[in-house]
């Protein structure tokens, strides 16, 4: 979910200034101290109690930015720590607060800040306790509506859990404008609330899109998340080119409030060039990532730098800098199950197969190359059908939350398979290092994830592709990955039995964590800089415009799974 920046540009130049500083006077060991304490005083409650917000309140986010900023201790390369940019580095590990604790603490003591640690906690995959943290947002944004993150909260939970867009919309009018040509009373807005309600009137939709376009140049003015908001009710809605250009929007919004100024972390670059990048403007993404105006003066600034530079290398068709920066990366740091990835992957050909409903007979090619990558291992989905998508599983690629919820039975049946290797996304590391669990000898941890993203988190698909380019394969095929512009969103058997955007259905998650477009857009340029190969429905999906594919959506699974697609007829 996008992070609201309205009204931030002169915060975060002013943060990045102080930031900087203080890293520069705290490298003498008493200016040190004093900023430290200084810290302590601003922080909210005691942390030695264990009284202090784990997050929400801006004293607490300036007593962690100082710390930050002040001089590393010593990293112990055994300890390994999750950044969100620079996915899993060393760094001196910190007493984990379990989802339990920062509960009881949000019971205790029910302060905005403590009660969006909670719900931060509940949704996390490894939790996915989506209702609770649905509450927890509704009560911080009761104690402090103007707290956007409680506000993103309530709008990234509901769309994953009961889908009331009434209750989202009305939480939704503190972000509209006070006044001007579409100020709250704007006769503009007539259509579009109406597009919140449980069954909106066809009409609404028909002079809504409209209107979006007709005012898009002061569309793109306001308030990050209210664009957020209509763009996922046209998905929900399918008109998924419309919520496509409100996504331009937002992008053009996130440019014009980050470009030009000192930024106070790598994670404001992550978001401006991730900007860049949505909106193609290639020149711009590679010379702000090349000299990116943040204080790169700690190791891990460093090297978050150096990522998104990789990053942004990529998305212009170059893989050697993503290449090069993954090989220093295994050498700072030696991660579970590197080692057979990289004589699995290296220098060899790699089919990747898709899990969607295609019908190309393609087993022949797909058994053809050194090793068979798949997202997930679901033998029962094989069974059959070896002509269309083959027999073996080398390497298998797991969410964070099919790994936890299922783990006990793939801990019995990976080791038994035919398969190599299971992979997890980064954070799965952090979920066993707070349990205190040895990583099996058949999983090994993704170290990074591609990072030009200013709104939502990478497909399955898209993240499978660029962690195996990491390591240099001679080819990477692609097969049965239609992106859901196919004839059906998954093969029989793949996921559970949703069969329709609506209350907690796991389709959701689709529209509300990603970007279709956007994630096309990524597979297709890989596809055209040569970076991968694709085969028979792939190749014709990657084949469309970004339009036609848009279109597609409109006309395909997702949109016949829309409860609303009655008002599109």
């Amino acid at each position: 979910m996008a992070v609201s920046l309205h009204g931030l540009r002169g915060k975060i130049a002013g943060a990045a200034v102080l930031k900087g500083a203080v890293r520069r006077a705290g490298s003498l060991t008493p200016v040190a101290k004093a900023i430290s304490t200084v810290a302590d005083a601003v922080e909210p409650g005691t942390v030695a109690a264990g009284q202090a917000e784990a997050s929400g309140s801006y004293r607490g986010l300036l007593a962690g930015m100082l710390r930050e900023a002040l001089p590393a201790p010593p990293v112990d390369h055994t300890d390994v720590i999750f950044d969100a940019v620079c996915g899993l580095i060393p760094g001196p590990r910190t007493e984990h607060v379990s989802y339990q604790q920062l509960l009881d603490r949000a019971e205790a003591q029910p302060t905005a800040g403590n009660l969006l640690a909670a719900a931060a906690e509940a949704r996390r995959p490894y939790n996915a306790d989506l209702t609770r943290a649905l509450q927890l947002y509704e009560a911080a944004f009761e104690k402090n509506p103007h707290d956007l993150r409680a506000y993103e909260g309530i709008l990234s939970t509901t769309g994953r859990t009961d889908l009331d867009w009434q209750r989202v919309w009305e939480a939704a009018s503190v972000l509209k404008p006070r006044r001007g040509l579409l100020g709250a009373d704007s006769l503009f807005w007539v259509p579009i609330n109406q597009l919140f309600q449980p069954q909106p009137p066809a009409e609404a939709l028909r002079r809504a899109k409209p209107l979006l376009e007709q005012y898009r140049p002061r569309v793109t003015r306001l308030h990050q998340l209210l664009i957020e908001t209509i763009t996922a009710r046209l998905q929900f809605l399918g008109e998924f080119r419309a919520a496509q250009s409100l996504r331009a929007a937002m992008a053009e919004n996130r440019v014009r409030e980050l470009r030009g100024i000192p930024l106070e972390s790598p994670l404001w670059l992550k978001h401006l060039l991730g900007a860049y990048a949505h909106l193609d403007q290639d020149a711009r993404l590679l010379r702000t990532a090349a000299r990116p105006l943040v204080d790169t003066g700690t190791a891990r600034a460093g090297i978050a730098a150096e990522k998104l530079r990789a990053d942004a290398a990529l998305y212009t068709g170059d893989a050697s800098h993503l290449i090069a920066h993954a090989a220093r990366r295994r050498e700072q740091l030696t991660l579970p199950g590197e080692e057979l990835m990289h004589q699995l992957v290296h220098g060899k050909r790699i089919a990747v197969v898709g899990p969607a409903a295609a019908s190309d007979a393609l087993g022949e090619a797909i058994e053809d190359y050194d090793i068979v990558v798949r997202t997930q291992y679901k033998p029962q989905t094989l069974r059959g059908r070896a002509a269309k998508v083959g027999e073996r599983t080398d390497i298998a690629y797991f969410q964070t939350k099919d790994l936890t919820s299922d783990w006990d039975q793939l801990a019995e049946t990976i080791p038994a398979s035919g398969v190599k290797l299971a992979v997890a996304r980064p954070l799965m590391h952090t979920v066993l290092s707070a349990e205190e669990r040895q990583a099996p000898d058949w999983l090994r941890f993704a170290r990074f994830e591609y990072g030009l993203y200013f709104r939502g988190a990478p497909l399955g698909i898209q993240r499978i592709l660029y962690d195996l380019l990491q390591f240099a394969p001679a080819e990477v095929g692609l097969f049965h990955a239609d992106f859901y512009a196919g004839t059906g969103t998954f093969t029989a058997g793949y996921r559970h039995q949703e069969n329709t955007f609506g209350p907690h259905s796991a389709l959701n998650d689709l529209v509300m964590m990603h970007d279709l477009g956007y994630e096309f857009r990524f597979v297709q340029r890989l596809l055209r800089a040569g970076t991968i190969t694709a085969h028979g429905t792939a190749a014709e999906v990657l084949g469309l415009s970004e339009d036609e594919y848009l279109g597609r959506l409109e006309s395909g699974p997702l949109a016949a799974l829309s409860p609303s697609r009655a008002l599109r007829q």
